[in-house]
Formats: structure tokens, C-alpha cells, sequence
């Protein structure tokens, strides 16, 4: 991990794993980073400690993308509303320093950047470069997120025993590092022989299939080109256009780890369960649904459910206590739900809105109908920045992703809790700058890629 304080939160991490990998059936997470089985070939039955570890990176990474930080962003991007605090503060803008140190510290510990390098090195130790690659893939969507979040985050010098306090790398020195491991882990995941065998079952996302890794690696390349492309302009929209048109297909998202067991259910639900009418369905974004053209959107009802009025009715930043749509029960606050994290719509809204953005809009309009008619909306007659970014919000409900976007592309155009500013990162946690001295302050109000006005 990073230090020595880090390293503290990393246990509390690590036992919740232990607890689900106890609860499926797995063994327990000391196992994962000990024991000479890590040394052979997966394909040998009694090979377990790098399956193990896989598995408990893929419930890390649904972890990340579905805890506090999901709720917050949707929060803020004004597709919940939080009606008891801290959840109403939240969408206030009131965070303390120190609120998402568990969140840091998850990206690198236990099921994160340590292990990836783990699962890494032992599959190349062992000729299996399709493991290796999927396990890059995965290390590319988690730090990426990372780095969305935080901008200048450790990360070449990070997970290195022997540096305990690791530097921080420039954002852009991040995403250029992730788009070439990307890149690489394509090579990767093409490769052929007995021995490339890759995580099979222990996949629980894609079952080990390396077609569909690679059409990941390739839409998260277009991600990371786009999260770019204010400060490199019409390159990065060219490049994550030629990334995005190897990404995902139709029926190839990349989603959570998560089933009926209380170990493992979605942690919406988890969160709906213990703290019921906590959270509800964001004023803007019911509005936005409810009033478009040709009728309400038919996602209305998979998103949020009617109030007891039998309507859907959303709370603004900052109101409490109405009569409000709760998030969905049956669908999106399901203990099982596959909550989407890269998805076949936001590859196909990357190309439209690199289509658009290089003076393409009959290609974009295209690629727009393509999503519109997997969500069963109406077609759209045109394609612009605008219809596709407000789209594109629709379709991220519940994806960190739409705070990138809108950071991005000013769109939709949230109107801000009483004259307050909608942050645009989070500051680095104080528990992290007071163990690394290398992180000397909360950072900047923007990162290097939210150049502004």
C-alpha cells in the first residue's frame, strides 16, 4: 500500500473481501497474496490463490464503482437528492477532508493496484499473457477512476514495498501510462497456446472471455482519449473515435460482481436497505425524463419508482422532506442487479460525440440511434453536442462516468445548490497527507484535464 496509515484501512478493506470470499465459497484473503500455488499454472485444479485473487479484485473494482463515491456523484450531478445528512450535505457541497479516505485507500490495497501486480507478474511467470491482460484491463479501469477523481494521483512509484511514500504522477502522465497498458493488453489477450488460458471462471464478469476483454480494453481507451480531449483537442476526439470503433458490442457490458447473498448484493441495495428513503430521485434528472419529446423516457420506471401520489417526483439540492420517488426496488436497487460500469451506450455515445466534435454529424446521429434503440427511446432526427451529452447523462444514472462528462462538456446545465460551486475533485484525504509527505496539500480546485473558462 501507500503508507503506513494506508496501510491500517487496507485491513478493514481486506476483512470486508474476506467476509464475502468466505461467504462464496472462496478462501481467505491472506491466501490471495501467499502460498506456493501462486507459482502454478490456473489451469491445474489445484491451483486457487491466482483465481482467488482475481475474483477479489473484480468484487474491489464493483466496490469502488458502486460505494460512496457513485452516491456522491449522483448527488451532486443532481440524479439523486440527499434527504438526511450527510446525504443532504453532500448535495450541499459540505465534505469533510476526510470522508473518502476509504475510498483512496481501496484503489491501492486489498483487490487493488498491489494485487493487480500481483496477478500481473504471476501470469506472465507462468505463460499466461491473456491473464495478464485482463488483469491490465482491470487495472487501467480502476486507476483511471483514480485518477478521474483525484488528477495527480502515486502511481508508477505506488504498490513498491520499498517506497513507502510514492510521488504523485501527473494526470496526464496517468492516462498516457493507461492508455499504453491498454494497448499492450490487447497484444495480450490475442495470444494463442495451451498456456494462455486467462482467469476462465474465475472471471465472474465475462467468464474469461477474451473477446470481450478486448472490446473493454478498447472502449476504455476511447474513455481515457476523451478525458483528454479539452487540452489535446481534435486528436484525442480522432483517437477515441478508432478505440470506441473496436469497443463494446450489444450485450458485452462490463458490470458489477454481484448476486442475492447478503455478502454480495449490490451496494445500492445495501445502502436502500439500511438506510431506506436516505437517498432519492434527483429533481433534474425526473424533469429531464418525464418531458421529452414523444413521452416520458421508458427508463423512468427502471430508474425510480412512482411516490405515493403514484407520480415521479424529484427533490432539488438542498429539499428535504417531500413526497419523493424512491430509486427503483425492483431493478436498480436489486440485491443482484449488474450495476453497468462500461457499457455498450457509453461506447457508442463516445463515438457520437467524437463524431460531433470533429464535424461528423451524420456519423454521430448513427451511432446516437444505435444507443437510443437499445434503450427503447424514439430515434433523434439530429445529433448535437447537446442531444448527445444529455443523452449520454440519461444513460450513465449511477456511473461516476457522468461526472467526467459533464466536467467536460458543461452539459447538462445543472443549476448549482443556492449560488454554491459543484466541485469538480475531490481533495486528497487528510489521513493520506498526513502519513506521505510528498501529497503537501488538498490539491488544486481542478485537475489537469478541467482546464476551465
Amino acid at each position: 500500500m501507500l503508507t503506513r496509515t494506508a496501510r491500517a484501512t487496507f485491513r478493514s478493506v481486506v476483512a470486508v473481501f474476506l467476509t464475502a470470499a468466505v461467504g462464496s465459497g472462496l478462501p481467505g484473503c491472506n491466501d490471495y497474496l501467499t502460498g506456493t500455488k501462486l507459482r502454478h499454472n490456473p489451469n491445474d485444479p489445484s491451483t486457487a490463490g491466482l483465481n482467488n485473487l482475481f475474483t477479489s479484485i473484480q468484487i474491489n473494482v464493483t466496490t469502488r464503482l458502486e460505494d460512496q463515491l457513485a452516491r456522491t456523484v449522483c448527488i451532486w450531478m443532481q440524479q439523486c437528492a440527499g434527504q438526511i445528512p450527510p446525504f443532504n450535505s453532500i448535495g450541499e457541497y459540505a465534505v469533510g477532508e476526510d470522508d473518502y479516505y476509504t475510498d483512496w485507500a481501496g484503489f491501492y490495497g486489498g483487490g487493488g493496484l498491489i494485487d493487480l501486480h500481483t496477478v500481473e507478474s504471476k501470469s506472465l511467470q507462468i505463460g499466461d499473457s491473456i491473464y495478464a491482460g485482463q488483469a491490465a484491463v482491470l487495472e487501467a479501469l480502476l486507476i483511471a477512476t483514480a485518477a478521474d477523481v483525484w488528477g495527480d494521483i502515486p502511481y508508477s512509484q505506488a504498490g513498491t514495498p520499498s517506497i513507502p511514500a510514492p510521488a504523485l504522477d501527473s494526470q496526464r502522465v496517468v492516462y498516457d501510462s493507461l492508455e499504453k497498458k491498454l494497448a499492450s493488453a490487447v497484444v495480450y489477450l490475442g495470444a494463442g497456446g495451451p498456456s494462455n488460458a486467462g482467469a476462465g471462471a474465475a472471471d465472474l464478469v465475462y467468464g474469461g472471455d477474451p473477446v470481450k476483454w478486448t472490446a473493454l480494453a478498447n472502449t476504455l481507451r476511447a474513455r481515457i482519449f476523451l478525458h483528454m480531449a479539452l487540452r489535446l483537442g481534435t486528436a484525442a476526439y480522432d483517437s477515441a473515435a478508432a478505440a470506441a470503433s473496436a469497443g463494446i458490442a450489444a450485450g458485452g457490458d462490463y458490470v458489477s460482481v454481484n448476486n442475492s447473498t447478503a455478502q454480495l448484493s449490490n451496494l445500492w441495495s445495501q445502502f436502500s436497505t439500511i438506510y431506506a428513503g436516505n437517498i432519492v430521485a434527483g429533481k433534474f434528472l425526473v424533469d429531464l425524463m418525464n418531458g421529452e419529446p414523444g413521452g416520458p423516457d421508458p427508463r423512468l420506471p427502471e430508474y425510480f419508482d412512482p411516490n405515493s401520489a403514484g407520480v415521479f417526483a424529484g427533490a432539488d439540492p438542498g429539499v428535504t422532506g417531500g413526497d419523493f420517488s424512491p430509486i427503483n426496488t425492483e431493478v436498480r436497487t436489486a440485491p443482484a442487479f449488474p450495476q453497468p460500469f462500461v457499457t455498450y451506450a457509453e461506447n457508442e455515445l463516445i463515438q457520437a460525440e467524437a463524431d460531433v466534435q470533429t464535424g461528423n454529424p451524420a456519423g454521430a446521429l448513427v451511432h446516437l440511434n444505435n444507443e437510443l434503440s437499445t434503450a427503447g427511446a424514439p430515434p433523434a432526427t439530429s445529433a448535437t453536442l447537446q442531444s448527445v451529452m444529455t443523452e449520454k447523462y440519461i444513460a450513465e444514472f449511477q456511473n461516476i462516468e457522468v461526472w467526467s462528462d459533464w466536467r467536460r462538456t458543461g452539459i447538462p446545465a445543472l443549476v448549482p445548490y443556492n449560488g454554491g460551486t459543484i466541485p469538480r475533485r475531490l481533495v486528497y484525504p487528510l489521513s493520506e497527507r498526513n502519513a506521505n509527505k510528498k501529497i503537501t496539500g488538498p490539491g488544486p480546485s481542478r485537475n489537469w484535464n478541467d482546464p476551465g473558462p
